[in-house]
């Protein structure tokens, strides 16, 4: 109960507080007549808070799983670097506006999407290459382990044949041989049927069954 409390506080009561404190700060300073870049400062602002805040929540709630965790600390970075940018425009134009050199807003405005832009689609992109690396690596290991499994069940079945101690170890050395990549599902049922039938089948039999799997793979 004390961590639902907690995690209410820090997700939902610590973003209203900073957008409270953000919008009071902002209309405290605010001119006698606000101009346009007044606003769009504030708007950003609070954009750039939901950002940061975005990213802490998807760090605790832990949907990183779908990319690794450096991956995770990349985009992160990404991010700081991001807010530093954002900030920084905001005062180069805000000290410009004091200094009453004029610029259209909208060069203002354009700046902000084109760094959001620059930020957004290579973070993206990034994330989408890592996760399909991330999910071929658990295949990988997932595939890996099944392996590993069949090699064990194989030795057990081993020991029921009346083959003889080399002929035993030429088909385990031909089982350990699979490579983990090839394997899938179907493959998995069809090598485990071949290892069920080794007590009651021949070695010539064996050794040429096992080969044709190896060759389908």
């Amino acid at each position: 109960m004390a961590t639902k409390r907690i995690s209410f506080m820090s997700n939902v009561i610590m973003p209203l507080i900073v957008y409270a404190v953000t919008i009071s700060l902002y209309f405290i300073f605010m001119p006698d007549e606000p101009t346009a870049l007044f606003w769009v400062n504030l708007v950003y602002t609070l954009f750039l808070e939901t950002a940061a805040f975005g990213w802490l929540f998807w760090i605790k709630k832990g949907d990183t799983k779908d990319v690794s965790p450096m991956m995770s600390i990349i985009i992160g970075t990404y991010g700081v670097y991001y807010t530093i940018a954002g900030i920084a425009v905001m005062l180069v134009f805000s000290i410009l506006s004091v200094a009453g050199v004029e610029i259209g807003i909208q060069w203002y405005i354009a700046s902000i999407l084109v760094i959001t832009a620059v930020w957004i689609v290579p973070a993206f992109l990034m994330a989408e290459a890592d996760s399909s690396h991330k999910q071929e690596i658990d295949a990988l290991q997932s595939n890996t382990a099944d392996i590993r499994i069949l090699s064990m069940q194989m030795k057990e079945s081993l020991k029921a044949s009346c083959m003889t101690t080399s002929q035993k170890t030429r088909l385990q050395q031909e089982m350990d041989s699979i490579p983990p990549s090839r394997v899938n599902s179907s493959n998995v049922v069809r090598i485990q049927e071949f290892i069920g039938s080794i007590p009651t089948q021949g070695y010539d039999y064996l050794i040429t069954e096992i080969k044709n799997i190896k060759s389908s793979l």
